[in-house]
């Protein structure tokens, strides 16, 4: 019989649900926010407190400790990616949600043990798919972006993502009405290690670093027929050249760096018009800050040499540098901990991929709990963990939930 974990994913997943298995979800759509009614219904269902601040963050309330301010917050996100999975986000959210009713079922059994409140959170534009840059929601709860500069972003048709969140009814007014004093994220992986080495449950320690370039190619518009190849200026021309400089400089480097041009838009996009501006997004990860800066200045320079004989002039749109970062050892100590007294075997790594306990951190004490993915594939409707994976990463979960709020 299928978990109650698992029927909720099931439910979950059919809201934008995609012909290939996967989910689309984009911030602010219609999709996001039929996923943003359900969940509200999930939280009320159980008795929690719901409440929406002003960038949109939904959090489910439960109050274990009504002398105390403080509470322990858990959660994820609901977005996706245009190719989403099923279980990227939403499974963190899910998790942390059954995980508080459960640590709620036994505070009320061990009356006068919980010391502080436990709060489900559904972190706005973690992905950062419509709305750059990604994680704005924990960011602007960690203080780290400005409420008017996150809800002002713009997506490729000019909407901002105030506007989107006020069409579908989650933007707020007030902020939480508790003291945040420790998150955690359960999250599956992303990626193949805990697959490849037999573990059960990823401890994350810390983050790798990753430099994020957005440059704008500039060239000149002419007829794609009767202009002579000498005198265009062709910027889609010089773009490919720059992204296949950019991968040979990765692997001639040897460093082991992650790196990709994952997006590009073109103007004016007629095929009787040579491309005039092009924008490409490349970015650049390493487990060390000063290699993927290194790799960025390189590719900078070369980039501006290789595209100089073809007329086209760059600009620098984005230059966006997140350095390393170190998560809660206590609570990396405590899921350790949590993970041997259920006979679950675990290990410590990093994360390559961004999260919203990276962000949060800047703000309180976080911590971030992998379980396998098949494959190591995400973003893509193939992904997949298995059920019994899901239930072992919710057991974790909820004892550490339990020892955050009742230790002293």
């Amino acid at each position: 019989m299928a978990s109650t974990l698992n029927r909720l994913l099931e439910t979950f997943a059919r809201i934008g649900a995609t012909p290939d298995g996967g989910v689309c979800r984009l911030t602010g759509t219609p999709e996001d926010g039929g996923a943003r009614v359900r969940l509200a219904a999930e939280i009320l269902s159980r008795q929690f407190g719901l409440h929406v601040d002003p960038i949109g963050n939904m959090f489910g309330i439960a109050t274990l400790a009504p002398s105390s301010q403080e509470a322990v917050l858990v959660g994820s996100h609901l977005d996706s990616q245009p190719t989403g999975g099923r279980y990227d986000g939403v499974y963190g959210v899910l998790a942390g949600l059954l995980a508080i009713e459960a640590v709620v079922a036994r505070a009320a059994a061990e009356p006068g043990k919980a010391r502080r409140n436990l709060v489900v959170a559904n972190w706005t534009n973690e992905e950062g798919a419509r709305f750059q840059p990604s994680l704005t929601g924990s960011s602007v709860f960690a203080g780290m972006m400005a409420l008017d500069a996150a809800l002002g972003l713009i997506d490729g048709a000019g909407v901002a993502l105030g506007e989107a969140l006020a069409a579908i009814g989650y933007r707020g007014t007030a902020d939480l009405p508790l003291e945040p004093r420790r998150y955690v994220e359960l999250h599956v992986e992303q990626g193949p290690l805990l697959e490849e080495e037999g573990i059960e449950i990823g401890v994350v320690t810390g983050c790798w670093a990753a430099r994020k370039l957005s440059l704008v190619f500039h060239g000149e518009p002419s007829h794609t027929g009767p202009t002579r190849m000498a005198r265009r200026r062709d910027a889609l021309r010089a773009a490919a050249r720059a992204i296949e400089l950019h991968h040979q400089l990765i692997e001639a480097s040897g460093s082991g760096a992650h790196a990709s041009a994952a997006r590009i838009t073109v103007d004016p996009n007629s095929p009787n018009v040579t491309p005039s501006r092009v924008q490409v997004w490349f970015e650049f990860r390493h487990e060390e800050a000063a290699v993927a800066v290194a790799l960025g200045d390189a590719f900078l320079a070369e980039a501006q040499a290789a595209v100089a004989p073809l007329g086209v002039d760059i600009e620098i749109a984005v230059d966006e540098q997140r350095g390393t970062a170190s998560l809660d050892p206590h609570g990396a100590a405590l899921t350790t901990a949590v993970a041997r007294e259920l006979d679950l075997s675990s290990m410590e790594m990093k994360t390559i991929a961004g999260h919203d306990a990276l962000a949060l951190n800047k703000r309180m004490p976080a911590s971030l709990i992998f379980v396998p993915s098949q494959g190591g594939l995400s973003h893509n409707p193939a992904e997949f963990t298995d059920e019994a994976a899901l239930d072992k990463g919710l057991a974790v979960l909820t004892e550490v939930l339990w020892q955050l709020v009742t230790e002293e």
